[in-house]
């Protein structure tokens, strides 16, 4: 159990913005879910926070190897699915941030802050995000080359704003990153891209090249999911934006956290919430997030008691 220590006597200088977000995310609990998940289609995520030498917070991305069997190359947040020995989600986000960048397990080193709502994915993983702060700042990553091949940071406020210019802190390190990015590169930037889970190419908004972008995708047949983008200033280093999950859940950790709305609309015209997609595909999809609920016992959970009414008083006709 981590010590009764206050976060902020084992920090350096934080600016006031960024001890109010610590403190906000350490308050915040995610509404008390009845339902169980499976376990094979559950996964973590680690955002790992650290205070910048300007007091603001930055939160720790990575590139995925190349020869990685999914999403290889991609600018990711650690995490993984569940493993047997994992206690809870918090587990599986400090196991995996372990295992891909050297994260201590320690538990003083390393806060957890909150847990947030949990995500789903195209490929129908339900992901919960552990937000991790550092406090120790003499640790030193120790990156697996077979799963990682470069790690770097943003603000964390970044995911609030549509331009490099109104981020705090931001133009001295990475808008002018952006600037001195040959035309030729951001040129071929593509937006958003077109997921496999989506069946149709979508709505683009926001002009190309931008630091921010998004598109609008029809998610399983539930409507419009909006997809966005940021650009990290890295990309003429071959970096790849920060897109789709990775994107929501640092925009929710932020709307959160600084308490703020970002600058630019979440959600697409009549996009459902998480939960009622999560609820959707184990109610609705013969996929495998429904073979999981049904395989390990869970459906009386999720299962639609209306429905359930209905077919029980056609069957006494």
């Amino acid at each position: 159990m981590p010590s009764s220590t206050s976060i902020e006597s084992l920090l350096p200088p934080l600016k006031p913005e960024s001890l109010q977000c610590i403190y906000r995310l350490q308050r915040y609990r995610p509404s008390v879910e009845n339902r169980r998940y499976p376990k094979r289609r559950s996964a973590a995520v680690a955002v790992v926070l650290f205070v910048g030498r300007l007091g603001d917070l930055y939160v720790l991305l990575s590139t995925r190897a190349g020869d990685m069997r999914t999403y290889a190359h991609d600018t990711a947040l650690p995490g993984g699915k569940y493993e047997e020995g994992d206690v809870n989600a918090e587990g599986t986000a400090r196991r995996e941030a372990y295992e891909e960048i050297g994260l201590p397990m320690d538990r003083e080193k390393v806060r957890k802050l909150c847990e947030l709502e949990k995500f789903i994915t195209g490929n129908s993983l339900i992901v919960t995000p552990v937000i991790l702060l550092i406090t120790d700042h003499t640790l030193t990553p120790l990156l697996n080359p077979s799963e990682v091949r470069r790690l770097f940071s943003m603000p964390l406020s970044a995911f609030l704003h549509s331009r490099p210019s109104q981020i705090p802190s931001f133009h001295y390190r990475i808008s002018h990153r952006i600037s001195s990015i040959p035309h030729w590169v951001i040129d071929s930037i593509p937006p958003p891209p077109i997921v496999n889970y989506s069946m149709d190419d979508g709505e683009v908004g926001g002009k190309e090249g931008r630091f921010y972008q998004y598109r609008d995708i029809t998610w399983n047949g539930q409507g419009l999911v909006r997809m966005h983008r940021f650009l990290t200033g890295r990309e003429g280093e071959g970096v790849r934006p920060v897109y789709g999950l990775t994107a929501a859940i640092l925009i929710r950790s932020a709307t959160i956290g600084y308490d703020q709305q970002p600058d630019f609309p979440v959600y697409a015209p009549g996009q459902k919430s998480m939960s009622e997609r999560i609820i959707h595909e184990i109610r609705s999809e013969e996929g495998p997030l429904r073979r999981a609920v049904e395989s390990e016992g869970l459906w009386d959970d999720w299962k639609d008691d209306s429905q359930e009414e209905k077919k029980s008083v056609k069957s006494k006709l």
